[in-house]
């Protein structure tokens, strides 16, 4: 019994040190996508979730060496908890807005702040205030042509009964295009929403790309099953953290492109930088995310 015991310990103590080093990590993910419907090359480094996290130099450094056309904050950058300082999310947000034109869609965390102000007070008039200093423009049921590019980017603010907890609230077909509105098919679209669990209706709607986040990877990742939770207090979430085909089905980043495979990658759900809450990200370190856009290999 006291070898088990002793097993046991051992196993917990090395989880430990390697959650501790997961939650001061990131890695790089690079995804190159093809479309005979792009203009020219566009590369968008896309960020999500980071949750008033601290960066470390290095991560801004390797987002000028990848010198990106545009840069893309999926939402949650701050938290909000009432009466908490934003200062690591305002420093996040002057660093990449310093580095290539950046564009913020709002998270459920942005969300809450901006129609609970008996809550959180002034949060989300001092966040709009600092992106319109920083030149960062919100993109919130609404969309942004990107010169040259043909590339749409568009964002979904969904209701908040979207993330309610234990309970995946049915959401029409039409929902996206009743908030957004209609798309244009003669561009490549870009779909900003945050949660991901609405893939089919995202699909629905006519997007080219979606990008999410709000899974924060699923806290652990385990092989096969990947992400284990949800914020929704939900176990083993189907969109966790990675890219996905236009079936819903999990891509490795390795054939993140039209291959010969044909894999087209329509999700990619970013595992985001920091944390709330719970101090977790077992296997499941931070992520950059660098997307190349272009018309042919």
């Amino acid at each position: 019994m006291k070898y088990i015991i002793a097993t046991l310990v051992i196993c917990i103590i090395i989880l430990l040190i390697i959650n501790v080093v997961d939650l001061n990590r990131y890695v790089v993910r690079n995804v190159a996508i093809y479309d005979a419907k792009i203009g020219q090359r566009l590369k968008v480094c896309f960020l999500t979730d980071l949750h008033n996290y601290s960066c470390t130099p290095k991560f801004f450094e390797d987002i000028r060496e990848y010198n990106p056309d545009l840069i893309i904050c999926g939402g949650d950058i701050i938290t909000a908890t009432p009466g908490r300082s934003q200062k690591n999310a305002y420093e996040f947000l002057e660093k990449v807005s310093a580095i290539a034109p950046t564009v913020m869609a709002l998270g459920n965390h942005e969300y809450r702040a901006k129609i609970y102000p008996e809550k959180y007070g002034k949060m989300y008039e001092e966040l709009t205030d600092k992106l319109n200093e920083l030149g960062i423009e919100i993109i919130s049921n609404s969309h942004k042509d990107i010169e040259g590019s043909n590339v749409r980017v568009s964002a979904s603010e969904i209701d908040r009964l979207y993330y309610k907890r234990f309970k995946l609230y049915p959401m029409g077909d039409d929902y996206i295009e009743s908030i957004v509105g209609k798309i244009d098919k003669e561009k490549y679209n870009i779909l900003l929403a945050h949660n991901p669990d609405y893939f089919k209706q995202y699909n629905a709607y006519g997007s080219d790309l979606i990008l999410s986040g709000h899974v924060h990877g699923g806290l652990i990742r385990l092989p096969f099953v990947h992400g284990v939770a949800h914020p929704g207090i939900k176990l083993f979430p189907k969109y966790s953290g990675g890219a996905y085909d236009d079936n819903g089905k999990f891509v490795p980043y390795a054939d993140s492109y039209v291959s010969s495979k044909n894999s087209v990658i329509r999700l990619i759900v970013g595992c985001g930088i920091g944390y709330h809450t719970l101090p977790l990200r077992l296997f499941n370190p931070g992520e950059l995310i660098f997307i190349s856009l272009d018309s042919k290999k």
